[in-house]
Order: structure tokens, then C-alpha cells, then sequence
């Protein structure tokens, strides 16, 4: 009997990869073969994205690609655009099924008992009544990689009034403890120097669980429970950073001096309008407590840019906080209406050719604040976990606030090991130096 073979895209962010990556162990579980070629595929497993109208222009055009490329194979599409509008994607040929987020624990099973007479088939259940965490088995990772994800929730109930989040993902559901500390024993048997602890709304982690657990437990609990040299937090919301939590980063070595704090603009009155449960004065506050009592930390952040009403003094008041807040880097996006949410329907929209040339000026302060932040380590010693070795024989790695570092050494493999460099130069923000002895 012939194996079948399976491929699978993923487009979107890290809580899809990391679901990209229990989809694969279920389909081995179920007696396919995995498969990075998609030309070799039997049936190609699409993971998609929605948070943007281009997110989705991205996710249609990669599909078409694939069945252009593999006309044979039979493609599964998943993920979030799936879940908001999956008969979009049923028309595109080679498309046999559509599945939304809820049903991504049952995928292999699902394509195993599809019929060629059901297809094109869409399978999308509810996911606003969708209980409790999806069950994840812990899995065998690549022992080729260095860092992984683990998610520890999924789901989000703030409901931003741009945010198409909340309805593709549903409401906040939670992780076993008990699961969260097997998975990451997992990873370290496998070798694994760095975990990523990712989710939805992950500051979230624990409202829905009976017992009396949240982020600083799981986080505490990794610490006891593993020897794993690395946690990093992927994104947690401002309200959530707490002093406890503050505190905790900054007693342990082992957690990783970077938090990433979605801004998405510095005007009080936009982000009123946004349903950002915050001001700017309270989100500048909150970064000079991190420095306070972290001098080294990295903060990052997301800003939205071409809000409805977004008015010039409004885009200045974001360009103003980048400095108050001292970033290290940034990402930017300019905004999209996404047909459901409350935004959609607000008046005043800023012209496309304004909000590319604030996109811009966006993206070069960002450029600035970036190479200034390495420009602060030059000279500097640094623990850098070491990732990748190119072909002229540089290595390349980040250090625990997410500096990229590159630097030359012997043939001998140092991938997976934490070395020390000292940073001699800075191209572009990323820093290039000499490893230690």
C-alpha cells in the first residue's frame, strides 16, 4: 500500500507554526509521510493567515502557486482565513478541503476520511464555543534547531476595533500546566537551548483554568522544572507586564531581557478608538519601569499606521513616543479594514498615499532606533546563542535581548551552544564581532 505523502505551508504568525508542527506529527501519527519538497506531495496542507487583507492576498496567491506547481496533489487549506471565510478559498482549483482553526487537531483524520465525491468540502465549526485547550500531544522536535515555540494558550477576548484576532481564534483558552512542563522537558531532551512561550493573547494564560495559575507559574515552573539555558516571551499586552513579572526577568538569567509590547499608535485619542486599554502615558511609564530595573532590556513593539482619523498631529504624538519609549526595534503596518470588526465601519479614512509615506517614515525611524540600540553594545562582551553558520564561515546568533550577532570562527560546529563575542562593529544594527576565549 502506498504511503502518502504530506507537505505543509505556513503562512502567518509563530502560534501558527508552532500548530504547523503538531499538524505534521498528527498526519505521521496517522501513517503519512512528511515531506518538505511540496512538488513530491501527495496532499499539501496550506496554514493561513487574515490579520491583513495582504495576509490573505498572500495566502490565495501561494495556493494557486502550489497547485500551479503540483496539479496532482490534493490541497488542505487551514488556519485563520479558513475559519473567516473559508468559501473563498473553496473556489480556488486543486482546493479539497477548508478547515478552520478549530478543526487543525483533527485535520489528519478529517483528509484520511474524505471522500473524492465530498470534495471541494468545508468543514468550519464555531470557534467562539470552543472548549477547553486543543489537546497536544508532546512531540519529537528537529534536533537541527536551537529555538522553538511553545504555546501555552490560544484565543483572545479584547476585541480591538481593528482586530479580526478574537473572531477566527475565539475566546482565551489555556494550557495545562502539567502539559506546558512535558513539552518543554520534550524540547530539552531534544536539545533545544531556547523556548519561545507564544500564544494569543498570552499575559491571558490561566483566566479560564480552575486553578490558580498565570504566567509568572508557568514561568517559574519551566525554571524549576528544566535546564533549558533560554525563555522568551513572543508578546504580551502592556497591562499584563507586572512589577512581579518585571522582577522575576530581571532576577533570572534564564529569562530573556526582550519584551515585546504591542503600542499600535502613541495618540491618546486613537488609541481610544482602537479599544487599547491604555494611554501613552501609561505605556511610557511601563517602559521606564522595565529599564529601571532591566538597564539592558530590549522592548519592542507593534504600531499601526493610517488608523481612521489618524490625523497629523496624531501620527506625530506615534513618531514622539518612539523616542519617550527608547525602542529597540520596531514593526509597522499600515492599517486594514477587515469586514466584521467595528473599525471597518469608522469614517475618516487616511488616502493610501498618506499612510505608505508615514509606512515610511515609520520604517526608517525604526531602521534608526534599531542600529542605535546595537550601537550601545559595541565593545561589549555578549552571550550569544549561536543558530546558523553561512558559507564564508561567519556564525550567526542572537543574544538574550534579540541583538543579532555574526562573527567568524574554526570549522568546529558551534550551533546550539551559547558563546561569548565581543561586539567590535555594527552594520545596520546587527553586530558583527570576534568569539572569546
Amino acid at each position: 500500500m502506498k504511503i502518502e505523502k504530506v507537505a505543509i505551508v505556513t503562512l502567518g504568525c509563530r502560534v501558527n507554526q508552532y500548530e504547523s508542527e503538531a499538524i505534521a506529527h498528527d498526519f505521521e501519527e496517522a501513517g503519512y509521510e512528511i515531506v518538505r519538497n511540496k512538488k513530491d506531495a501527495d496532499i499539501i496542507v496550506v496554514n493561513t493567515c487574515c490579520v491583513t487583507k495582504t495576509s490573505e492576498s498572500k495566502s490565495r496567491r501561494v495556493i494557486r502557486h502550489l497547485h500551479t506547481e503540483n496539479a496532482g496533489a490534493l490541497i488542505v487549506v487551514t488556519g485563520c482565513y479558513g475559519q473567516r471565510a473559508g468559501h473563498e478559498l473553496l473556489c480556488i482549483p486543486g482546493v479539497g478541503l477548508v478547515t478552520g482553526n478549530g478543526e487543525k487537531e483533527r485535520l489528519a483524520q478529517l483528509v484520511k476520511d474524505l471522500s473524492p465525491l465530498q470534495m471541494p468540502r468545508l468543514d468550519v465549526s464555531n470557534i467562539m464555543a470552543r472548549r477547553p485547550f486543543p489537546h497536544a500531544q508532546v512531540k519529537e522536535k528537529e534536533t537541527s534547531r536551537v529555538r522553538d515555540y511553545l504555546k501555552i494558550q490560544d484565543g483572545c477576548e479584547q476585541f480591538c476595533t481593528y482586530c479580526i484576532v478574537p473572531y477566527v481564534r475565539g475566546p482565551v483558552v489555556s494550557r495545562a500546566y502539567d502539559d506546558i512542563i512535558a513539552e518543554a522537558k520534550c524540547c530539552e531532551e531534544r536539545g533545544f537551548k531556547e523556548l519561545v512561550l507564544t500564544g494569543i493573547h498570552t499575559g491571558f494564560y490561566g483566566k479560564d483554568l480552575p486553578e490558580d495559575v498565570n504566567l509568572i507559574t508557568v514561568l517559574k515552573g519551566l525554571l524549576k522544572e528544566t535546564q533549558i539555558s533560554r525563555f522568551r516571551l513572543s508578546s504580551i499586552e502592556s497591562r499584563e507586564v507586572s512589577d512581579e513579572l518585571i522582577e522575576l526577568i530581571a532576577k533570572e538569567e534564564r529569562l530573556c531581557n526582550h519584551f515585546h509590547i504591542p503600542l499600535q499608535s502613541g495618540d491618546n485619542e486613537i488609541l481610544a478608538k482602537m479599544g487599547r486599554p491604555y494611554t501613552r502615558e501609561e505605556y511610557i511609564a511601563l517602559t521606564r519601569r522595565i529599564y529601571k530595573a532591566i538597564p539592558d532590556a530590549a522592548i519592542s513593539a507593534d504600531i499601526i499606521v493610517g488608523f481612521p482619523g489618524e490625523s497629523d498631529g496624531a501620527f506625530e504624538n506615534t513618531i514622539d513616543i518612539l523616542a519617550n519609549a527608547e525602542f529597540a526595534f520596531i514593526h509597522s503596518f499600515p492599517y486594514s479594514p477587515r469586514e466584521g470588526t467595528k473599525a471597518a465601519l469608522f469614517p475618516h479614512r487616511v488616502p493610501s498615499k498618506l499612510k505608505e509615506e508615514r509606512q515610511k517614515t515609520l520604517i526608517a525611524l525604526g531602521d534608526f532606533y534599531k542600529y542605535r540600540f546595537a550601537e550601545r553594545h559595541i565593545w561589549q562582551t555578549l552571550d550569544v546563542l549561536v543558530e546558523s553558520k553561512d558559507s564564508n564561515g561567519f556564525y550567526q546568533g542572537h543574544t538574550d535581548n534579540f541583538l543579532t550577532v555574526r562573527f567568524p570562527a574554526p570549522a568546529k560546529n558551534l550551533i546550539g551552544k551559547i558563546v561569548k563575542v565581543k561586539a567590535l562593529k555594527n552594520v545596520g544594527g546587527a553586530l558583527i564581532g570576534e568569539k572569546k576565549e
